[in-house]
């Protein structure tokens, strides 16, 4: 007969203990949706339709070098779990998250890559694409990486072998 967990003398339970919280703020989130309205009111002023046209094809090709930067970066990744991403459209995490709970060291590795391989391919677009695709691309690039950029240097102190746990609201960081 099994005994219960809470009367056997050796039982290994792996838990993990909440280290850090970082709540995400109503007015953080309204203040960073209103920089991409304020992004598409100049792209409108600037450059009329064409703005506007630049500022929705520039999400798309974000999101498309986002998606093959983290494909790369996963090449090195062993467990599959860590691979798993899922694509959101709620404030602040816009575009890829991780599905499940992440190693921090990943996390910070995912977005450090995918900012500044990111900027290189930009950068290697910039002979073919009109002004405003070009504006409209990185600021979208800086916009959708900033809330995971700050979330990683707000973390930065915290050991690297930690779990972090982003929800709606509110990003955790657990250690064991």
């Amino acid at each position: 007969m099994r005994q219960k967990l809470s009367e056997q003398k050796n039982a290994t339970i792996y838990q993990y203990q909440l280290v850090k919280r970082k709540v995400i703020r109503p007015e953080l989130i309204q203040s960073h949706v209103l920089i991409a309205a304020i992004l598409l009111a100049f792209q409108m002023l600037m450059y009329q339709m064409d703005g506007l046209f630049s500022w929705l094809f520039g999400f798309a090709v974000v999101q498309i070098i986002h998606i093959a930067i983290m494909l790369l970066t996963f090449i090195s990744v062993d467990e599959a779990a860590d691979r798993k991403w899922i694509w959101r459209i709620t404030p602040p995490w816009i575009g890829f998250k991780p599905a499940n709970d992440i190693k921090l060291l990943l996390f910070r590795r995912v977005h450090r890559h995918m900012f500044w391989i990111g900027l290189c391919a930009i950068a290697l677009l910039y002979p073919w694409v009109k002004e405003s695709l070009l504006i409209s691309i990185v600021s979208w690039h800086l916009w959708l990486l900033t809330p995971r950029l700050l979330l990683s240097f707000s973390f930065r102190k915290e050991q690297k072998d930690g779990v972090l746990r982003l929800e709606a609201r509110e990003a955790s960081y657990y250690r064991r």
